[in-house]
């Protein structure tokens, strides 16, 4: 959790200022410098797939610690060159270190607890990345005018200090392989297949509109263009998130699990509709809208990245989380564009009934397989 926080701070501190860096710094030319973010993006979203493969040639412990390193090593090696290519690659190396190290640790708390305990860190671990955001965007954004090379300075001695403390980790696992019967085994990866979708529409909601609220509030925000109230909303997203996320995950955990299920799927469709009630056109419905969308979000944040490991059909846990981080990423980028090139009556009419009857279906369709998986397992049906 410690080094997930500096890793929070690293980031928010370095990549809204990287590109500014760049411009001011370096004197590169706008579109080079967009070549070069959209390939930090890309890097950091792939890895995802590649980390679980890594932490079992060496261990949590290891990987933890070349990644951290491997970020600040690349982030200060920005510092000595103006090339576009050493950049290019410097961009992918600290997109790559960031992503493992992120997914890492992610996977380290689903592998090393149980369901009711996974949701309870990762809970904890929405918290702690909402206080890094906020402590990293404020320190960059103050040594940022402070000095243009504390962009790169600051970040890369967080990361080396994060590497650092990584080595204080141990490793350990709870989980164990799972072997099922052919039968079994198929429906389980349609039943994850089912999840995999209806996780990710949360994802997309997020690109759609924390990706694009800035500028969906200048568009369609009809009084003064006051983006002193954009921050506000931003701040009041965190601040939820920050006070209540860990009440919230102990007044579910208390419910039965079929009530869990119920509450889970009950704020996938929330986030779903919000947009066909909800717009951009007061500051009124926009806070309203933010609200609705963080209660939503302190649900169905911790669940997903539990449940993703729970309803695993692969050998090894870790491959599930890694797959699931990916497409999320990909869903929340496809929302940002969405966001941005759908006009009024998309968003708040065709996308948000699409999802809401895209996940109907969903949900239809992963009962009618746990009926099925019931009646298997029922003894009758093995006679």
């Amino acid at each position: 959790m410690t080094t997930r926080f500096l890793s929070g701070i690293s980031f928010y501190s370095f990549l809204p200022f990287f590109s500014l860096y760049l411009i001011n710094e370096k004197n590169l030319e706008e579109s080079d410098v967009a070549i070069i973010i959209l390939t930090f993006l890309f890097i950091s979203r792939s890895f995802s797939l590649f980390t679980h493969f890594i932490i079992d040639f060496i261990n949590y412990k290891k990987t933890l610690f070349f990644s951290y390193l491997i970020s600040s090593s690349f982030i200060i090696s920005i510092y000595f060159t103006s090339s576009f290519y050493i950049l290019l690659l410097s961009s992918a190396f600290i997109g790559a270190g960031f992503s493992i190290a992120n997914v890492g640790t992610s996977l380290f708390i689903a592998e090393n607890s149980h369901h009711s305990q996974r949701v309870k860190n990762f809970s904890i671990l929405n918290v702690i990345v909402n206080i890094s955001s906020a402590v990293g965007g404020a320190a960059g954004e103050w040594f940022y005018h402070g000095s243009y090379s504390s962009v790169i300075f600051l970040p890369s001695a967080i990361m080396c200090v994060a590497a650092l403390y990584s080595l204080t980790l141990t490793d350990k696992k709870h989980t164990s392989p799972m072997q099922d019967q052919p039968t079994e085994a198929t429906t389980r990866f349609l039943a994850w297949g089912l999840f995999l979708c209806y996780s990710s529409i949360p994802f997309f909601m997020l690109g759609l509109v924390f990706r694009n609220l800035a500028y969906l509030f200048e568009l369609h925000y009809q009084g003064a263009r006051n983006y002193i109230s954009v921050a506000y909303l931003f701040a009041l997203n965190a601040s939820m998130i920050i006070l209540l996320q860990i009440k919230v995950t102990q007044f579910i955990d208390k419910q039965k699990k079929s009530h869990q299920a119920i509450i889970y799927k009950c704020s996938l469709i929330l986030i779903a509709i919000l947009l066909l009630f909800l717009n951009f056109n007061a500051l009124v419905s926009l806070y309203l809208l933010i609200i609705l969308f963080t209660f939503s979000e302190l649900i169905w944040s911790p669940y997903n990245n539990s449940l993703a490991i729970e309803k695993c059909p692969f050998t090894h846990k870790k491959l599930s989380l890694s797959i699931c981080l990916f497409f999320w990423g990909l869903a929340e980028s496809l929302g940002a564009y969405i966001g941005i090139i759908a006009n009024d009556v998309q968003i708040h009419i065709y996308i948000p009934i699409t999802l809401f009857l895209l996940l109907i279906s969903l949900f239809a369709a992963e009962y009618s397989i746990s009926l099925r998986r019931s009646d298997e397992n029922h003894p009758i049906s093995r006679m």
